[in-house]
């Protein structure tokens, strides 16, 4: 909404949950994410509230210990995860500012098409009240689980065979400026850094071991599993800020990502397993992507099909690198020399994120 206000588009984007709501999330933004909220003159906000920079990485492959640093990079000084309720009010706010009309409380009823078949907008439900809003262009950007990929029968490309269940809970007493990512035959545990002195602390359980060790049962699930982490061994016994949350795991997918009169972008389009800590930062270079297409498309003339299907090319390109990398992972394949190979596979896509955000997008610098 906010880059599609910036080229001066009419924008109306709605959400059905309230201004600054919390949602589940790993925090976690990337290298390529950070270059993105810096260029888009972001960066800054999410500092002064506070948001640690984390500079090392730490990755325990059952006792085997790699420690990484990350030098800064121009603007990009570390890695960032700021809470939700931080990170989305500053993209609305962004938004707003840019000229885009944002409604909360507002859901999705259906989306409408003309004569043709080609989507032309879409009814809306505004405190009970129904409202037909008309709109050259429909984007989806509504989770994983989209109503409006439904609507539009957007197929299914891909899909990955399984994926992790995870547990999250916010703890005290952890090093703000290192990540924790620790890995076994059948668990991952990670831990994040994250605003106001806590870190956001999750385990990743096959679904047949969730469901026969912590299937209600939370709290002891997640501390049995800390419990044998050394780097976490600040909060070995401690109570967490907050209660516990699970996620039930949704295999990876990728999803078309467009149509006439319609696009899908973040995990609405392409989804990974939690375990890649990477939807967010997928979420801001597909949001740029599209934005590019759809200005193209609806300001300079340039054909549907050419401009989203660049789109579609380029966001394809990213998830063929990163999600046979994250599924190896997820899939808690018991080989640790997998495990590390899936990490620099990993690793790989992200470099080549960054080397995609300068060709298309511009010079490292920020907005």
């Amino acid at each position: 909404a906010m880059l599609l206000a910036q080229r001066g588009l009419s924008v109306l984007a709605i959400d059905r949950g309230a201004y600054g709501s919390d949602t589940l999330s790993t925090h976690s933004v990337a290298s390529a994410g950070v270059l993105q909220l810096s260029r888009w003159g972001l960066l800054d906000t999410i500092r002064d509230a506070g948001t640690p920079v984390t500079t090392r990485v730490v990755f325990d492959y059952g006792g085997d210990e790699v420690a990484m640093r990350f030098p800064p990079r121009g603007d990009v000084d570390g890695l960032y995860a700021p809470r939700r309720t931080l990170l989305d009010r500053t993209l609305v706010d962004a938004a707003v500012d840019a000229g885009a009309d944002v409604r909360h409380g507002v859901s999705l009823v259906q989306v409408t098409s003309a004569a043709d078949g080609r989507v032309d907008g879409a009814e809306i439900d505004i405190e009970g009240q129904r409202h037909h809003v008309r709109a050259r262009l429909v984007v989806g950007a509504d989770g994983a689980r989209s109503r409006v990929s439904r609507q539009v029968g957007a197929e299914l490309l891909h899909e990955e065979p399984t994926g992790a269940t995870s547990i999250f809970a916010y703890f005290e007493g952890l090093p703000s400026d290192t990540i924790v990512n620790y890995y076994e035959a059948d668990r991952v545990v990670g831990a994040i850094p994250t605003n106001d002195g806590l870190a956001c602390v999750w385990v990743a359980l096959p679904p047949e071991r969730f469901e026969r060790e912590a299937r209600g049962r939370l709290p002891h699930a997640h501390a049995d599993q800390l419990a044998s982490v050394p780097q976490l061994s600040a909060i070995h016994g401690a109570s967490p800020v907050g209660g516990y949350r699970s996620f039930p795991g949704n295999p990876g997918f990728l999803r078309r990502a467009w149509g006439p009169g319609w696009a899908l972008v973040g995990d609405a389009a392409y989804f990974k397993d939690p375990v890649s800590a990477h939807g967010i930062t997928d979420a801001f270079i597909g949001a740029e992507l599209l934005a590019n297409a759809a200005s193209a498309t609806l300001l300079d003339g340039t054909s549907e099909a050419m401009a989203m299907a660049h789109y579609a090319h380029r966001r394809d390109e990213m998830a063929h690198q990163m999600m046979p990398a994250v599924a190896s992972v997820a899939s808690f394949p018991g080989d640790m020399a997998v495990v590390k190979e899936g990490f620099r596979s990993m690793s790989r896509a992200m470099r080549h994120e960054m080397s995609l955000i300068e060709s298309e997008f511009g010079a490292l610098t920020p907005a």
